[in-house]
């Protein structure tokens, strides 16, 4: 709840807004004073009407509702002195837990406005002060010291004599309980009589029985004593002090229930269970925030969170005013001035209605404006020396007030111009122990709540990670682990929370450094700036030796007044920055050492065996009935996490958090899947894995103790066995992941877990994979070994059907989750596996009277049906190019090899050969069809090679037909364009290639031979010379392919000759272009005899035609050109001593011949 209770304001402070002036600026005497006030709480009722008393109304006599408990008053009417109600020394505390989000980084100061008005009032008064000051990130808390409380607490219980010791010693030798006077519990007496009277409303004293006199002269004194006092609370003690003293109080112990102790350490950064976790310490401590309301106060640059407990009245044409009862006789002074100036500064009021008496008798009434308060006779003060002195002090606070943890003591003497800082932290270090002072814990568990408080935020504000870290550690520095146990191992936990491990390398321009020393990052031991005049003279150089305890000191209130003489000197040190790991082992070792904190903490809380009573051997035990059916499952299960619970985890299962702990084991589950699957991949470094598992370092060693302690079940223990064997570690990684999908499964988390479940099946689907590839992998090698024409055996078998049942169920898991993508790529791995089953019937056949089985067609079909499900799966090609095009490569593949061993090995004995060359047809087209040669890519000329060599066979298989057939004509023409329709493709494909000479040769010869064999049905001269000039022009155009293989065989030369092996210089060109020379001598032999026959043949026609045109004779040229060829490749042919690559050279001058004739020819066409 938000409220604004701004400058003449109409309606009740519970139901203004903070939309209502949350800013307003007050021209004071001359001077500018900028004042806002957002009330953040109020519990007060809604503004009341005051009553105007009437003259000579007698205050000393008590209206009828005095002391009763009023709404009107709100909690000022239960106290007996009025709103001046004495501050608890917690104050400040119980406002930082309401408003924890503000701690730390937006509000400069947290305290009661009596405090406020105390440190602004010091230049003027010489009243004592004493605060106590802590410091949370760049919040200050102030709260009141009672010196006098703490020592007659002292003398009783024997608690601060060391600080009472040092009082003495340095301040005041003779110190003494100071009494209140007679005539301070009068003023206050009348006071609370003057607030009842004004909500009275009639305004006419109604006095009460004679017995309240006594109550007015006896009581009331007694009373406010008590409630004017503050209650310090006791060191802090464990709760079994409280068992053995049942009757002791128990104000100011923290009780650490059991119930805490477990529940609360791994959920600890849940906004929901911070709270149980200290409500009862807080309560006990006096924690509470027990203001009327809470005012987030603005005054120039300063943000202060105040605590008010002021009654505002209102009503009529006053809509909010403060009520003052003023003695006649007595002028205002400055400093009556400067509190009632501040209170309605503070609360936003804007008028002030003054009361006077003399001896209690009512006189008049005065309203004074707020602004007009620093103008009143007696009373003139400058608002801007208020200003200055409020930053002076702030800056003087923050710049000696630096570390984190430590309780500051603000001390001035009465009557003394010297104000002392003193750091109670150290001096109570060196005297007695640290939880003497009762500071410590209220400032541990604020520290922790803004930690978690920011923890909450983490993923949003990245750039607090190093606040964070800082705020636990110096946490951690104020508890001892033997008295808040749980405490620390929270803290811990956080800490190891911060250090996200799976979380990518910041860049350097990133827009939240985590290390960046931002006024977030404000480290816990700042350095302190040396004396300068214009930083103020707090140095303590000069002082007497009495006062070298002192961390500074003021040494004239007077400088307080003088502008900007204290400039804050508060540096960032980047100390505090979050640490910079430079590895993930680093990082893993940081948090684990976190981790070892928490479960010594944890571990010291747990009573073990040997603590607990021994059992009554004359005492029977009660045995309690439970069902079966509602027993044994949570039991159970504890058990079988124990081994992959840390202890954390462990006591929060205890706690009935069992869904969280059933997703840790999940997690604990995948991990140790991970594991063995990636020391299965790695199998070579296998040995250097398991060295590096069994070296354990201390922290690891001390883990694992704390874990064993608790837990000595086994059931998961497979989960963590390093086998050596391959197969038994996929098949542990696999039951790891099928144990964590159960758990998902049947505890009905996966609605709660959506990505924890996709995650786990997505690897259920790897490993069966990975799995499903080592069957079928070792099914291929079990065929390579087996002796040809054996039959499959039982081994091979049963591996086809554990591999293809591992590859059915990661399909499964896939397709669950709409993975279209790895599901795609397990079916082409089942397509392959379908090839190896088709392999394996190839080879039982043996190559004797081979032929293509039905058992290999129903295999290969198979194979070609899962990857037609793989594209189909996929969809299109955008969705994932690479998958897709392996995918049809791979069909395109199936369809090839099914052809070729179709058109190799044709099964006859079952089939028609017109049938047989449909299917090869039809099965060869369908390879083209998913063989894609035009898209760049890396497989493009294994593409292209694929479809050239698929256009040669089926033009060999066309020619082939066109030989043996005899009868349809028309089928013998339409064979005989399909034949030179793929001869052309396949040679314009082989063209594109620079690696493939031979296949190029081979096909250009097969096209002679298709010419050779038209020529021989050919009856008329002109026909066949055209046939023939047809295949020379054939020739010719081998040329490039002899070019390639010249170039080649030239390379090898010339490394040869420069002194190199032949192994050497051999090696290199096969493996680059595949070059053989064997095959290239049969095509050079066939090529030389093929070209010898059309040139003979030409010369016989062209001898035999005696035909002439024109007056060139272009055959005659041709005849001689032919001839001169024909006469050259005998001559190169029968020289037996040529080389290989001089015949290549001759072959490519004779070409280079045959050409130049060629295009003069056609040039005397032209």
């Amino acid at each position: 709840m938000a409220e604004l209770c701004g400058l003449g304001a109409s309606a009740s402070m519970r139901g203004d807004t903070e939309e209502h002036k949350q800013g307003s600026v007050l021209f004071l005497g001359g001077n500018e004073v900028k004042s806002s006030a957002v009330v953040k709480y109020s519990s007060a009722p809604p503004q009341a009407a005051f009553a105007w008393l009437q003259e000579k109304t007698d205050l000393k006599l008590p209206p009828a509702n005095w002391l009763r408990e009023s709404a009107k008053l709100g909690p000022a009417g239960t106290t007996v002195l009025g709103n001046n109600k004495k501050s608890t020394p917690f104050s400040s505390f119980g406002m930082a837990y309401d408003f924890i989000d503000s701690i730390g980084n937006d509000v400069d100061v947290v305290s009661d406005s009596e405090n406020i008005k105390k440190l602004l009032k010091i230049p003027y008064s010489k009243s004592h002060v004493s605060m106590a000051v802590h410091r949370i990130g760049r919040t200050l808390l102030l709260d009141e010291l009672d010196i006098q409380e703490l020592f007659m607490r002292s003398s009783q219980t024997g608690d601060w004599t060391w600080l009472k010791e040092f009082y003495q010693r340095l301040i005041d030798q003779k110190w003494q309980r100071k009494k209140k006077s007679k005539e301070h519990w009068y003023q206050k007496a009348i006071l609370s009589k003057f607030l009842y009277y004004s909500i009275n409303g009639d305004g006419a004293a109604q006095p009460v029985p004679s017995s309240s006199k006594q109550h007015e002269e006896g009581a009331v004194p007694g009373e406010s004593d008590e409630a004017g006092r503050a209650s310090w609370p006791a060191p802090f003690e464990m709760p079994s002090s409280l068992s053995e003293d049942p009757g002791a109080s128990n104000q100011g112990n923290v009780p650490l229930e059991p119930s805490y102790i477990v529940g609360h350490v791994a959920s600890a950064p849940k906004e929901q269970n911070l709270t149980p976790l200290f409500s009862d310490g807080e309560n006990s401590q006096g924690l509470k925030n027990d203001f009327v309301r809470n005012i987030l106060w603005t005054f120039e640059d300063i943000h202060m969170l105040v605590g008010s407990n002021m009654p505002i009245f209102g009503g009529g044409r006053y809509p909010a005013v403060s009520l003052r009862l003023r003695d006649n006789n007595k002028p205002i002074n400055v400093l009556t001035g400067i509190d009632y100036w501040l209170d309605n500064l503070i609360c936003n009021v804007p008028e002030l209605v003054m009361c006077f008496h003399v001896n209690g008798i009512v006189q008049k009434y005065e309203m004074i404006k707020t602004e007009d308060i620093p103008n009143l006779e007696n009373s003139n003060f400058s608002t801007k020396v208020i200003k200055d002195i409020a930053q002076n002090i702030l800056s003087f606070l923050k710049s000696n007030c630096t570390k984190e943890g430590h309780t500051y003591w603000l001390f001035k003497a009465s009557g003394s111009d010297i104000v002392k800082l003193y750091d109670l932290t150290t001096l109570c270090e060196e005297t007695e122990d640290k939880y003497q002072n009762p500071f410590t814990m209220p400032v541990a568990i604020l520290l922790y709540k803004v930690a978690c408080n920011m923890m909450l935020k983490k993923n949003q504000n990245k750039k607090h990670y190093g606040t964070i870290r800082t705020l636990l550690l110096n946490c951690l520095k104020l508890l001892d682990n033997g008295r808040h146990p749980q405490i620390i191992a929270s803290a811990n936990y956080m800490l190891s929370e911060l250090f996200q491990l799976d979380e990518p390398k910041k860049e350097d321009n990133t827009d939240f450094p985590i290390n960046g020393n931002s006024d977030e990052s404000y480290s816990e031991e700042e350095e302190e700036m040396p004396d300068s005049d214009e930083n103020g003279s707090y140095s303590n150089s000069s002082d007497p030796p009495d006062d070298n305890k002192a961390v500074a000191i003021i040494k004239s209130v007077g400088e307080l007044s003088v502008p900007e003489k204290y400039k804050s000197v508060h540096r960032i040190r980047p100390s505090c920055a979050f640490p910079v790991c430079h590895g993930a082992e680093e990082r893993c070792r940081l948090v684990l050492s976190y981790v070892l904190e928490g479960l010594k903490s944890v571990d010291s809380s747990v009573k073990k065996e040997s603590d607990l009573p021994a059992a009554d051997p004359s005492t029977p035990i009660p045995l309690k009935y439970e069902d079966e059916s509602t027993s044994g499952g949570p039991e159970c299960l504890e058990k079988q996490m124990a081994l992959f619970l840390d202890k954390n985890t462990y006591c929060c299962l205890s706690a009935s958090m069992l869904p969280e702990v059933l997703v840790f084991l999940c997690q604990c589950l995948t991990l140790c899947g991970d594991i063995q699957l990636m020391l299965a991949q790695n199998a070579n470094n296998r040995a250097a894995y398991l060295e590096e598992y069994n070296y354990q370092t201390k922290e690891d060693q001390e883990i694992l103790h704390s874990l064993h302690r608790e837990s000595s079940c086994q059931v998961f223990a497979w989960a963590t066995d390093l086998s050596t064997d391959l197969e038994c570690q996929l098949s542990v990684s696999c039951k790891c992941y099928e144990a964590a999908y159960e758990i998902l499964l049947f505890s009905n988390l996966k609605k709660q877990n959506p990505e924890q479940h996709v995650q786990v099946l997505k690897r259920m689907g790897n490993i069966r994979n990975e799995i499903g590839v080592f069957y079928m992998n070792q099914a291929a090698a079990v065929q390579t070994e087996r002796v040809v024409s054996k039959n499959v055996s039982t081994t091979e078998q049963q591996l086809w059907k554990k591999s293809f049942s591992c590859f059915e169920k990661g399909i499964q898991n896939f397709e669950s989750i709409d993975d279209a993508t790895n599901a795609a790529l397990l079916l082409c791995n089942t397509g392959r596996l379908m090839r190896i089953c088709a392999q394996a019937h190839c080879a039982a056949e043996g190559d004797f009277k081979r032929e293509f089985s039905p058992e290999e067609a129903l295999y290969y079909n198979k194979a070609i049906d899962y990857y037609l499900k793989a594209l189909r799966s996929l969809g299109k090609r955008e969705m994932h190019p690479a998958v897709w095009d392996s995918v049809n490569w791979e069909l395109s593949t199936t369809y090839f090899t099914m052809a070729t061993l179709q058109q190799d090995y044709a099964p006859l004995s079952r089939k028609a050969q017109e049938q047989i060359e449909k299917e090869v047809s039809e099965a060869m087209m369908k390879s083209l069809k998913y063989c894609d040669v035009d898209t760049v890519s890396p497989r493009q000329p294994l593409c292209q090679y694929r479809a050239a060599t698929i256009h040669h066979r089926l033009a060999s298989m066309y020619h082939s037909c066109l030989r043996n057939q005899v009868g349809d004509e028309h089928l013998r023409k339409q064979h005989r364009v399909l034949a030179d329709l793929h001869y052309s493709k396949a040679v314009r494909l082989f063209q594109l290639l620079k690696d493939a000479p031979c296949e190029l040769l081979r096909v250009q010869l097969e096209r002679v031979a298709f010419a050779e064999f038209q020529m021989a049905s050919q009856n008329s001269s002109a026909g066949k010379l055209k046939t023939l000039f047809g295949a020379l022009d054939i020739m010719a155009k081998t040329k490039c392919a002899f070019q390639l293989i010249r170039k080649e065989l030239a390379a090898e030369s010339e490394q040869i000759n420069k002194g190199e092996s032949n192994a050497e210089s051999v090696s290199p060109n096969e493996s680059s272009t595949a070059l053989n020379k064997e095959e290239v001598m049969k095509l050079l032999s066939i090529f030389e005899s093929r070209m010898s026959f059309l040139l003979l043949q030409s010369i016989k026609l062209l001898t035999s035609t005696k035909k002439k045109t024109g007056s060139i004779n272009e055959e005659e040229v041709t005849l001689k050109t032919n001839k001169q060829v024909y006469s050259l490749l005998l001559r190169a042919t029968a020289n037996k001593s040529l080389t290989l690559l001089e015949r290549i050279e001759v072959i490519l001058n004779l070409l280079e011949q045959l050409t130049q004739n060629s295009e003069a020819s056609n040039g005397g066409i032209q």
